[in-house]
């Protein structure tokens, strides 16, 4: 057992740290999230009201993934991490104790300002803690413990908002932003770049990915499969609720299937361990993903429908985690700051196109032939650039190959 031990991720002191409490902090922003969007819901602020929200949390990633990055690069990592917790507590402890509609704009805004420094600094923090040959295990247990902690976070939010005890939800989420900053106080591992980074950019994170003839079409596809995912959770109710006829207590265990999905395709991913697993762990993990969107939306009943999300679950989190370990492994050290706050704003980018292409497809389209379409499409562009990735590979080989003589 000890030997074990030693030869995981829980065998290095900082993770031990790090892990839970992002795992904690994960289970709070469900909580709050939740909390706030039946907040909004029944203050009466309609579907603009809430799509308001979801972008008021998306702008600051999109517009600061230069200047965030550049700094996740060049200062010493404790610090910002300190920081950006102790702001995002301060806004939780505010929306708690003036739970109101505007309020939460307001707390929303600063939180995902705050989340914007602080998530590139993350990860590429992450990598020093483990080293670099467990980065897969490291990003597969990040993933799988948030696939466990978010709808566990979720369900104590409706439950608190429930009995009257909403301002008990952001508060929650407080101490999971105060758990992260203790974390970074006592884990021993930091970033403390030596050398002077370029003038923030808006493109260098794209601009030094876009160099990797492996990465960079794969996270084209993956932006492409994004805006498809994404874009049906505009219609993922009607479809569970008015096609198949779920029941309330039906669709709240969709949330439970897809956690358990998540989990075992993050279990799969962790077990990735050279660059070629890693690669078709990432176009076999969408490609099986958009199939089952395929599936979930021919589904003759609910209960298809919810085996289907799982597989779902589990096929988006296998590309996600492989992908992960593969765009860290092969971008520099003292590059990773910039290039995952470009990607990170190209993804939240993504996710604002989602809401417009799904709401408009399941208007013109309705639910069932949204979910097949998005399905399609997305297998067609993973087949695509799979194909490109052999290529490129192949060639790849046959220009290291020594002629023989």
């Amino acid at each position: 057992m000890k030997q074990l031990l030693r030869n995981s991720i829980w065998g290095i002191r900082d993770a031990r740290i790090v892990l839970p409490a992002r795992a904690v902090s994960t289970a709070g922003t469900a909580l709050s999230t939740i909390t706030a969007m039946l907040l909004l819901h029944d203050a009466g602020a309609g579907p603009l009201g809430v799509a308001a929200v979801l972008a008021v949390m998306a702008v600051p990633t999109i517009a600061t993934m230069g200047i965030a990055g550049r700094i996740a690069d060049s200062v010493d990592s404790r610090r910002i991490l300190v920081v950006c917790a102790l702001v995002q507590a301060a806004a939780c402890v505010a929306l708690g104790s003036f739970p109101a509609p505007a309020i939460v704009y307001v707390t929303a805004f600063v939180i995902a300002l705050a989340q914007a420094f602080s998530q590139p600094t993350w990860q590429a923090l992450v990598p020093r803690i483990v080293g670099e040959e467990r980065i897969g295990q490291a990003i597969a247990w990040q993933q799988g413990l948030a696939a466990v902690a978010g709808p566990l976070g979720a369900a104590l939010g409706g439950i608190l908002f429930g009995v009257g005890a909403l301002q008990w939800a952001f508060w929650g989420d407080g101490i999971g932003y105060l758990a992260l900053a203790g974390a970074a106080l006592a884990i021993r591992s930091r970033r403390l770049p030596s050398l002077p980074v370029e003038r923030a950019s808006w493109t260098i994170g794209i601009r030094i990915v876009a160099r990797d003839r492996v990465v960079w079409p794969l996270f084209v596809a993956i932006l492409v499969f994004v805006v498809l995912v994404e874009g049906i959770n505009a219609v993922e109710v009607f479809l569970a609720r008015d096609v198949l006829g779920a029941t309330p207590w039906q669709y709240g265990l969709v949330e439970l299937f897809g956690g358990v999905g998540a989990l075992a395709g993050a279990f799969v991913a962790g077990r990735t361990i050279r660059e070629g697993q890693r690669i078709a762990g990432t176009a076999i993990g969408f490609g099986v993903a958009a199939l089952t969107l395929v599936a979930a939306g021919a589904a003759p009943s609910f209960w298809f429908y919810a085996v289907a999300i799982t597989g779902l679950a589990a096929s988006f989190e296998l590309g996600n985690a492989t992908f992960s370990a593969l765009l860290t492994t092969r971008t520099p050290d003292a590059e990773r700051g910039r290039v995952y706050a470009a990607l990170g704003g190209l993804a939240r980018t993504a996710g604002l196109a989602a809401l417009a292409v799904g709401s408009l497809a399941g208007s013109l389209l309705g639910p069932r032939l949204t979910f097949i379409v998005a399905g399609a499409l997305g297998a067609g562009v993973m087949a695509t650039i799979g194909g490109r990735i052999v290529r490129v590979r192949r060639a790849d080989r046959l220009r290291i190959t020594p002629p023989v003589t």
